[in-house]
């Protein structure tokens, strides 16, 4: 009697366990769906379109054809007064019937609709950034310039090598905010550190540091965008509490001006 009872005890701890286990496994991760938006409008470059695609759930492999959005009524308007419809042409990617520059300091604003939901951004053309000085700091091993700063941009900077093959950072260190706009004012821009090989006498005359401006709406996005973390591509697959410059019901991305500078050697 008492080893039957035992071995009863045993087989309902079993079932329970195994039923937990299966509990654990089936349950279902809610997928909540979000329209991505992306674009970089890169001074002296054609405007390059704006990609609407859509969040696919975790686990599934990114695929564009999956993922890209051929609904979306949108256009784009320029300086208040220039009025440009977008259309479908591949991949998500929506694009004017003609090819035209982006300028510095023009003001570019999106407006989309997706459904019932309707999408809003707006940007302002940074200038080239001006570096008048640059500096390589040996003891912490990271290059820095010194930029002209404009009203709504922030600066960012990445250190290239000159080497066969070329190499360059593939991330920036932080992002540099101007505060005063006096006639001589200038801001601080650094890189991140370089690898320690890259510090060797024989580098000498082969670092160069590249500073980019950003409409100041990158700053909130690149100082938040760690929350993130654990996700490959946050633009497939968003994640955190990322603050991105695109506004509407369950919309993210960017869609941000950029200005590109020179190599510019540190000596």
């Amino acid at each position: 009697m008492n080893k039957n009872f035992y071995i009863i005890c045993l087989l309902i701890l079993i079932v329970a366990a195994a039923c937990e286990n299966e509990q654990i496994v089936d349950v279902d991760i809610v997928h909540e769906e979000f329209t991505v938006v992306q674009s970089e409008l890169k001074v002296d470059e054609h405007f390059p379109g704006v990609r609407f695609t859509k969040t696919l759930p975790l686990g599934v492999p990114y695929d564009i054809k999956q993922a890209e959005l051929k609904n979306i009524t949108a256009y784009i308007k320029i300086d208040s007064t220039q009025v440009i419809p977008l259309h479908y042409t591949a991949d998500g990617i929506y694009n004017p019937l003609y090819e035209f520059y982006v300028e510095s300091g023009s003001f570019y604003e999106l407006f989309a609709q997706r459904d019932d939901t309707f999408i809003y951004a707006q940007t302002v053309i940074p200038e080239k950034p001006t570096v008048l000085s640059t500096h390589y700091s040996l003891n912490e091993n990271y290059l820095q310039a010194s930029v002209k700063p404009y009203r709504n941009e922030v600066y960012a900077a990445l250190w290239a090598i000159s080497s066969t093959p070329f190499i360059k950072a593939d991330d920036y260190f932080s992002v540099s905010v101007p505060t005063e706009f006096y006639p001589n004012s200038t801001i601080d821009v650094r890189t991140s550190p370089l690898p320690e090989d890259f510090k060797s006498p024989a580098y000498n005359g082969s670092r160069f540091i590249q500073v980019v401006s950003f409409d100041k709406s990158f700053k909130n996005y690149f100082q938040s965008r760690t929350s993130g973390q654990g996700i490959d591509d946050p633009f497939v697959q968003g994640g955190g509490t990322v603050e991105w410059n695109v506004q509407g019901d369950k919309v993210i991305g960017m869609f941000i001006g950029v200005s590109v500078g020179e190599l510019v050697p540190v000596q």
